[in-house]
């Protein structure tokens, strides 16, 4: 194993990947696994390999922050003025979806590795356990990504398709060891994810404070989020209220709302994917696709800079809140503050300013999964369903969003919790999720002209196609229907 790398599943039987599908790791960022396997270091160092794998462009880096929107009705591309990148996905073309097969390699596999070695190298219980713990909760985190665009919501089967993706709990060293396993039911791949997500509770702590590190209110987080998704709601209330009995301090002001995403750590963040300057994805990351920002960092919050044309800008900037969208936002809503006019080209448009430069570089961000905010949506959202007033009833919890915001109560209900998520949450990856994992169409945005919504029961689209290389080399594999 002396010469194994990460990335040796590459190519290999179930492993084999389009260079499309495969997630692109810097250098920087490769460990030596038959080195790393050998001491309780090495198994740590291996253990970053797997967070690395979040920040690519396939991942967290770009695209699982961005298509939720554009495959929805939150954003389009500007007419005229766009890069033309993406612009499959916007109109739900097939096959332009979601391509997070990928996942399997540098981070389940990896984790699959840490995992295994952990428990044959020298250490103490407490070294292990913060190293067990995070692999756990990366683990789930990389195959609940993966069940959401492979497998319809466990809430809402079609017909007789129950079926997510492979569970793969053993790491695979050698061509000799690689499996062709069949696929999974959803409901098999959430019960592993559960799995994982409460060994990982169990021994971890919060003595790690930063938030890009898996802890143990990381981990609540994610299992509040796929407790919702599950239908789970007492249980996905009670793991939101202890997300926010940790963390509620940091729940931002009204008078901060905007400027928090100008900070090098968003101070909101539950968990995030930390970004350094060798790592920044440049013209392809999100800050990039959703805004061109003055070339002069200084002025990144310069209103007059954006509007001004001549002024030299960077990156693309070719997306834009769509029109629904903006009509949900009420007068005086601090949140419309994330969304400023430009010119690009001479013609005034939206830019989004959530992913913006942080940390001196036009290019550099760290990219937010989990905030706090949301946390009291899932527990308002899974209250009210539930019936229950875990941590605070769902009105505080809905009010507290509102009133931040600067505008006035309104009556409990879904639509009303479903609206401040969609406004909440918009440009941070949600809006697909949101209306998949409710069983509901997916409408389009009338700036594309007519195109019609995509119904959740008929439209083969809703989930994404699995990867043709793997199809050719397992038997045991079944595409998704309509591809």
């Amino acid at each position: 194993m002396k010469n194994l790398k990460y990335i040796f599943a590459l190519g290999l039987g179930l492993f084999a990947s389009s260079c499309k599908e495969t997630l692109e790791v810097n250098p920087q960022d490769q460990i030596d696994a038959g080195n790393a396997l050998t001491n309780i270091t090495g198994v740590n160092s291996l253990l970053s390999t797997v967070y690395a794998n979040l920040r690519g462009a396939g991942h967290y880096g770009a695209n699982y922050k961005i298509l939720p929107d554009i495959m929805a009705d939150n954003i389009y591309p500007i007419p005229g003025l766009n890069s033309n990148r993406l612009i499959q996905e916007s109109v739900n073309a097939p096959r332009a979806h979601f391509a997070p097969w990928g996942f399997y390699t540098g981070g389940i596999n990896t984790a699959n590795l840490v995992i295994d070695a952990t428990g044959k190298v020298e250490g103490t219980d407490a070294q292990k356990n913060r190293i067990l713990g995070q692999a756990y909760g990366l683990r789930a985190l990389f195959y609940w990504d993966m069940v959401k665009v492979f497998g319809y919501s466990p809430m809402f089967p079609v017909g007789s398709n129950n079926l997510g993706v492979p569970i793969i709990t053993t790491p695979t060293t050698t061509a000799a060891g690689v499996t062709f396993p069949k696929r999974n039911t959803v409901v098999e791949v959430y019960t592993q994810i559960e799995k994982d997500l409460l060994a990982a509770e169990a021994i971890l702590d919060n003595s790690v404070t930063a938030p890009f590190y898996m802890s143990k209110v990381a981990v609540q987080a994610i299992l509040s989020k796929v407790y919702l998704y599950w239908g789970k709601y007492p249980e996905a209330a009670s793991y939101a209220d202890k997300v926010i009995q940790a963390r509620g301090n940091t729940f931002v002001s009204g008078a901060d709302y905007t400027g928090m995403y100008y900070r090098d750590s968003n101070p909101e963040a539950v968990f995030e994917i930390a970004f350094q300057l060798v790592q920044s994805l440049g013209n392809t990351g999100l800050q990039s696709l959703y805004a061109q920002f003055p070339a002069d960092y200084s002025k990144r919050q310069d209103q007059a800079a954006f509007d001004n044309n001549a002024e030299p800008k960077t990156g693309y900037g070719d997306f834009t809140p769509t029109p629904e969208l903006l009509a949900l936002y009420e007068p005086g809503d601090v949140r419309r503050g994330t969304i400023t006019t430009a010119r690009k080209s001479n013609t005034v448009v939206n830019y989004v300013r959530k992913h913006t430069p942080t940390q001196g570089n036009n290019f550099l961000q760290n990219v937010v999964v989990f905030r706090i905010s949301e946390m009291y949506l899932i527990r308002a959202e899974a209250n009210f369903r539930a019936g229950t007033s875990t941590g605070a009833s769902p009105q505080a919890d809905l009010d507290k969003i509102r009133l931040r915001a600067g505008l006035a109560s309104v009556p409990v209900s879904i639509p009303a919790i479903l609206k401040e998520r969609r406004i909440e949450l918009a440009f941070e990856g949600d809006r697909w999720f949101d209306l998949v994992r409710l069983g509901m169409d997916v409408p389009k945005t009338t700036a594309l002209g007519s195109i019609a919504a995509i119904n959740y029961n008929t439209d083969y689209r809703i989930l994404a196609p699995l990867p043709i290389a793997e199809l050719s080399v397992n038997p045991n594999l079944v595409n998704n229907a309509g591809y």
